[in-house]
């Protein structure tokens, strides 16, 4: 690997810097309640810096996107080197994605920004919405080949195409988190008041009602 210049260095630090002084005000105020001079400020920079490595707030928030999807696929892909059944692989992406949403809630409404941007030419087709597209693709991977090996082993119903149940379990999971997420916050449907709940519950037993439904009927007769 080519060794990089003390200036590349110092760039790359900034815009490290930008990003990690972007998560707290992002956490603190939400999106729409931070401003880019407010970031400026915080990460000790001038405005004329901040907007040479982003040009709004919302490719710092691609940013942001780009760096949780990635952390997230790294605890993602240490659950596939576990010697365990499929089955067991499966609830244990989920149970990594549960602790790592619970740790890092800016990350959850980065990726859901991301799902936003579609109609957005400038965003959508920038480098940094292909890499959290990369990072997407990477994930689905991880989920289809954890279904696969649980067919492979039997622990998982052969009957399944793993790629459009890979679909329903990441799509479910967003479903699931966002509506804990709502209702943590102050304007949410009225229904949600009516049953008690947190982010821990609804993904726990979202994971164990999954597991059922994968589990094949040899290794549920174990």
């Amino acid at each position: 690997m080519a060794k990089i210049s003390r200036k590349e260095r110092e760039k790359l630090a900034r815009r490290e810097l930008i990003i990690d002084t972007a998560e707290d005000l992002f956490s603190e105020k939400g999106f729409d309640g931070a401003t880019m001079d407010e970031v400026a400020e915080q990460a000790e920079l001038g405005k004329g810096t901040l907007y040479l490595h982003f040009k709004s707030k919302s490719s710092i928030f691609l940013a942001i996107c780009e760096r949780g999807s990635s952390l997230l696929n790294k605890q993602m892909s240490k659950v596939l080197t576990d010697d365990v059944k499929g089955i067991e692989m499966v609830k244990k992406l989920g149970f990594a994605y549960l602790e790592f949403i619970k740790e890092h809630p800016i990350y959850f409404s980065a990726f859901t920004f991301y799902e936003t941007l579609m109609d957005d030419d400038n965003l959508s087709q920038s480098r940094l919405a292909a890499k959290c597209e990369n990072h997407a693709r990477e994930a689905m991977a991880y989920i289809v080949r954890a279904l696969q090996v649980g067919m492979q082993d039997g622990s998982i119903k052969s009957t399944i195409e793993p790629r459009e149940m890979g679909l329903i379990i990441w799509g479910a999971s967003k479903g699931v988190v966002h509506m804990a997420f709502l209702k943590e916050s102050r304007a949410h449907m009225k229904i949600l008041d009516d049953v008690s709940f947190s982010l821990d519950s609804l993904l726990e037993n979202f994971i164990t009602l999954i597991g059922a439904g994968l589990q094949s009927n040899d290794s549920q007769s174990k």
